[in-house]
């Protein structure tokens, strides 16, 4: 094949998927159209969604701030999450005085603060309410429950942010 007959292959190939991607582009603007109620309404729910688990994960918070208790209700629980906070430049010092770094890698010093008791770090524990993706009265009853661990959950969507909508 010739440099001029591999260019034509190049735009004849161009061309066609062009014209493929133009029909498919006016398919979804016309079904986009079409179902605007449908995806307005989705939308709408999602927010719902969004706004009522935000609402638990407060409640869960204040309930175990009230009670101490991080099992509140069948896929209700709060973690605690501890958090670190410091000034790098600190962080940095500290660490090429003990020899570990000429740069700070934040992730590998908030590993060894979160062991290691630093003068100038500050520690700070911050509760987390996690939802099981299927709350007890959302999961069919043939679909026994599964404890949190690391096993994937029954209801699966990437796309989404909360998988409720999937059970």
């Amino acid at each position: 094949m010739t440099l001029e007959e591999a260019i034509q292959a190049v735009v004849a190939a161009r061309t066609q998927y062009q014209a493929v991607r133009q029909q498919v582009q006016h398919l979804r603007e016309a079904w986009a159209t079409h179902y605007a109620h449908l995806l307005q309404e989705e939308a709408f729910q999602k927010q719902a969604v969004r706004h009522v688990e935000e609402a638990l994960r407060r409640l869960a918070i204040e309930m175990y701030q009230a009670t101490g208790s991080k099992e509140l209700a069948s896929g209700v629980r709060v973690r605690e999450m501890t958090r670190l906070t410091y000034d790098p430049q600190d962080a940095l010092t500290w660490a090429i005085e003990h020899r570990i770094a000429l740069m700070l890698d934040s992730k590998t010093f908030d590993a060894l603060a979160r062991v290691t008791a630093l003068p100038f770090v500050t520690y700070w524990v911050e509760p987390q309410a996690t939802l099981s993706p299927c709350l007890s009265v959302e999961c069919s009853p043939t679909t026994p429950l599964q404890q949190e661990t690391s096993q994937v959950p029954p209801c699966t969507n990437p796309e989404s942010t909360s998988n409720l909508t999937d059970c």
